[in-house]
């Protein structure tokens, strides 16, 4: 009788030869990451995997849920016509409340409209541009690479951009229970605003923190991986011991704009602005923040760090 011939062996070179050229496709060829979506709409999905991402990411919206400023009015000043900066925080261990921004019929959306105009491009780390599958989520929601060349052509394009300017190191010193922000070194986004005159616009999702337990084990070392590699390793666990987030409402609180005098902006739009001033609206952006959350963080403490 002749031997069965296993066929997994004779396929896995397929497998690993589709592989490798799909990774080397998304590593080396493809910049979709670097260019911002089509105005007046959000970019559309280009593969099935960037469909059903953009499926499986609405559904949170009625999951958690998510509500704009419950205890008091949001800002109405948030003018079509003018250019914003979200800056989004806490991270926490994923940042739930930067979708807010980035779907067309999210509570957001239904406010202010922004978001179906396609005037929304949101800001992601590099890596997450460089991982297969992952890439795909981010592509469908319209990210584009925080890198400043690229935040700049989608300014320069008329978006409005968001970002968590807390990044990979905020979500390792997210703890359940507490508010911690990054921030007191992380200027690039006021940077932008000062160069190209964009209106800065706190917001502070309450309740992000308190979506999963976190641990502290081998923090020291994390962070050490996380500063050389840009990667984060947080240890946390969410409902059942799952990696889905506990079911908790997220009260997304936004700031009043904070305008840049035309004043305090480079002679040419997007030029190096003078750091003074970037200084200047960093500190105002920091305190803004404060005092938003005080108003509306529920009597919780905001770690700065």
């Amino acid at each position: 009788m002749d031997r069965f011939i296993y066929p997994l062996p004779q396929f896995s070179y397929i497998y690993a030869g589709l592989l490798a050229l799909y990774t080397g496709s998304v590593l080396l060829l493809d910049n979709n990451h670097q260019r911002p979506h089509p105005l007046h709409k959000l970019r559309k999905s280009e593969t099935y995997i960037e469909e059903r991402s953009a499926k499986f990411w609405r559904t949170h919206f009625d999951y958690f849920p998510m509500r704009i400023n419950p205890s008091s009015p949001p800002p109405s000043t948030l003018n079509p016509d003018r250019q914003y900066i979200f800056g989004v925080h806490p991270h926490g261990v994923h940042c739930w409340a930067l979708n807010l921004l980035a779907f067309q019929m999210s509570p957001f959306d239904a406010k202010y409209g922004l978001t179906s105009e396609g005037r929304m491009t949101g800001l992601a780390a590099s890596v997450i541009f460089q991982i297969p599958v992952v890439r795909e989520l981010f592509l469908a929601c319209g990210y584009i690479d925080a890198g400043r060349r690229y935040a700049q052509k989608a300014l320069e394009n008329k978006r409005n951009l968001f970002v968590c300017t807390g990044g990979e190191e905020e979500s390792m010193l997210t703890e359940l229970g507490r508010d911690v922000v990054v921030l007191n070194k992380r200027k690039g986004f006021v940077r932008l605003a000062v160069s190209y005159g964009a209106c800065l616009v706190p917001v502070f999702g309450a309740g992000i923190s308190d979506l999963y337990t976190t641990y502290g084990l081998g923090l020291g070392l994390r962070m050490w991986i996380q500063k050389k590699t840009g990667v984060a390793l947080p240890f946390f666990h969410g409902r059942w011991f799952s990696p889905l987030p506990y079911q908790l409402p997220i009260d997304i609180l936004i700031g009043e704009p904070i305008e840049i005098a035309k004043e305090h902006m480079p002679k040419e739009k997007g030029g190096k602005p003078e750091e003074k001033w970037v200084d200047f609206y960093h500190h105002k952006y920091i305190e803004a923040l404060k005092d938003l959350h005080k108003r509306e963080g529920g009597g919780r403490v905001l770690i700065v760090k």
